[in-house]
């Protein structure tokens, strides 16, 4: 097992840029987000549902890369 916490780590978001720009007043970008995130053929991709687009689309390479996918239960 890879030494990847399952806590949250994020030191920087991901947000789609259209979001950012119409986020209604008072409301985070946590809030607002409407992203999914998943594996395709080159790697992993960020998608915007509420604009249709992309946030990111990483390539690895054909690389494996440790992951950690457990979760913490309460």
């Amino acid at each position: 097992m890879s030494d990847l916490s399952n806590k949250l780590c994020i030191q920087l978001y991901l947000h789609c840029g259209k979001c950012l720009d119409e986020l209604p007043p008072d409301t985070s970008p946590e809030e607002y987000s409407r992203t999914q995130a998943g594996w395709t053929e080159e790697g992993i991709q960020i998608w915007c549902n509420r604009h249709q687009c992309n946030v990111m689309h990483m390539d690895f390479e054909g690389r494996q890369h440790p992951a950690n996918t457990t979760c913490k239960g309460a």
